[in-house]
């Protein structure tokens, strides 16, 4: 196996997964059921969320994301991500720096009632500071192997499914991820030389809760309209 092609499996497991929770649009918001001035919202993995290229694959044992919206229709929110128990191809660790970038999603087209889609190509987006992008360091019995980095992008394939859950209560949604065409690029020997790659897909299904406060211990229903 390509260490370049494996050491580029890290990077989605700590970037892509929030991308996800960004419930948004005027046509099809996110609505929320008795909140207050602010929405909060916590995200945690349902299924393991896996990134593969042709070379393998790589998980986290954890992901939560946390986000917060004015007002209880939601129409777009600003994401950060906490990841850990990250490896790479059975032994390497993976360190991640964010540095500003964050994840939107706009626009979602309803499928039927209290069920919606956003296309990776046209309604998911990594934006990043000027000159910034994510850094993704795996690390072997503590020495670093390479860094890559995800800079400002929109993917070129897949899409994430948002769905209310019937039944819940309060009531909670789920997303279901499938993304492709996710590029990256690396510095050293064995993350590519600074050539970028565009082979990797990211998969996983997420649940999302609302809060009425930033302790996240008053939830509230949130449902896609």
């Amino acid at each position: 196996m390509s260490s370049s092609k494996r050491t580029g499996l890290a990077i989605l497991a700590a970037l892509f997964f929030c991308a996800f929770l960004a419930s948004n649009a005027s046509a099809n918001p996110l609505t929320v059921e008795g909140g207050g001035s602010t929405t909060f919202m916590t995200g945690d993995q349902e299924t393991i969320h896996k990134v593969t290229t042709p070379s393998g694959s790589v998980a986290c044992t954890s992901r939560v994301f946390s986000a917060k919206s004015a007002g209880t229709t939601i129409n777009e929110i600003s994401i950060a991500t906490t990841t850990s128990g990250c490896t790479a191809f059975g032994f390497a660790t993976m360190h991640t720096q964010q540095n500003g970038c964050v994840y939107t999603a706009t626009t979602p087209t309803k499928i039927v009632s209290g069920q919606v889609t956003w296309t990776a190509s046209s309604q998911l987006h990594l934006v990043c500071p000027a000159g910034k992008s994510i850094e993704i360091t795996p690390t072997s019995f503590g020495v670093s192997i390479c860094t890559m980095f995800m800079g400002a992008q929109t993917p070129t394939g897949g899409h994430i499914v948002g769905k209310s859950v019937t039944g819940s209560n309060p009531m909670d949604i789920t997303l279901e991820i499938t993304m492709t065409g996710i590029h990256y690029t690396g510095t050293g020997s064995v993350c590519g030389n600074g050539e970028t790659h565009s082979d990797m897909t990211y998969t996983g299904n997420s649940t999302v809760r609302c809060y009425q406060d930033e302790a996240h211990t008053r939830q509230v229903g949130c449902t896609f309209s």
